[in-house]
């Protein structure tokens, strides 16, 4: 399988619907935003931390098509399931998404995921759109699962367009291949991605509260599964990596611990008396 294709018909598509911003645009925003982003989210700057965290990425970033594009990848403390991209390659985590991930193959997928969102440039789409609109939802909002007040609102109005708004179905199941291609070029049990998936499904029923960030950017359909399972199946590669992948590695088990031992995440609810 090769992304290379997708990035072209996703370019192409947009070039006909006429909606997605220039390569240059893209970046220069994609700086924007993340500093935007760095302002007004309580991000985790521990480098032993980071350090792990660039371990597992670097294990997909070399097989990424967009050469224009330098990753980067950072940790929200945030207690609200989630993960998005920033155009450019700026991409985030919550410390949740990680503290409930089992296994490196899990964290890894998801952050291919988000990979094939900047890859399929999906966010300059959105960007192109809401550029002719004047309504939006706030990154924190996003973020957290719920909307901020007063200046707190005005700080993120900046990124508080539609690049954060839903994707479409089409757009998960493109980035959803993508995360394959790159885990089963890593050598990654690419049965990791299904394993997210029912880890989040189990996490809606017990605490839906945590997942509705995550729902909002990224609609989870049932058969997404499906169709995981189905494109492993046919790519005899990602096959081969359910019983010989990579499952696990120090670096994850290393990171997990850490950020659990994290100060408590400003979004934290407190516990009824």
């Amino acid at each position: 399988m090769r992304l290379a294709r997708y990035c072209g018909f996703a370019s192409f598509a947009a070039l006909l619907a006429g909606c997605a911003i220039g390569v240059r645009q893209e970046m220069d925003l994609g700086q924007r935003y993340a500093a935007q982003l760095e302002r007004e989210m309580p991000m985790v700057h521990i480098p032993a931390i980071q350090a792990d965290l660039d371990l597992i990425a670097g294990r997909l970033t070399p097989f990424a098509q967009r050469r224009e594009i330098t990753y980067h990848f950072t940790i929200v403390n945030s207690d609200a399931v989630n993960a998005f991209a920033v155009p450019g390659g700026y991409i985030y985590v919550t410390r949740a998404l990680i503290e409930n991930a089992r296994s490196l193959d899990e964290l890894a997928g998801v952050l291919g995921h988000e990979m094939g969102h900047v890859e399929l440039r999906h966010s300059a789409k959105q960007i192109g759109r809401a550029q002719a609109a004047e309504t939006g939802i706030g990154v924190v909002g996003v973020l957290l699962g719920r909307q901020p007040s007063g200046a707190a609102q005005a700080g993120v109005s900046i990124a508080g367009q539609l690049v954060f708004a839903r994707f479409s179905r089409d757009q998960e199941r493109e980035s959803d291949e993508a995360a394959v291609g790159y885990v089963t070029q890593a050598g990654i049990n690419p049965g990791g991605i299904v394993g997210m998936f029912e880890t989040l499904q189990s996490l809606e029923r017990s605490r839906p509260s945590a997942l509705q960030a995550f729902f909002a950017s990224h609609p989870m359909a049932a058969d997404r599964i499906a169709d995981v399972n189905a494109l492993i199946a046919r790519t005899p590669a990602a096959q081969a990596l359910l019983t010989s992948g990579t499952r696990d590695a120090p670096e994850f088990e290393r990171l997990k611990a850490a950020v659990s031992r994290l100060p408590p995440p400003p979004d934290r609810q407190p516990t009824p008396k």
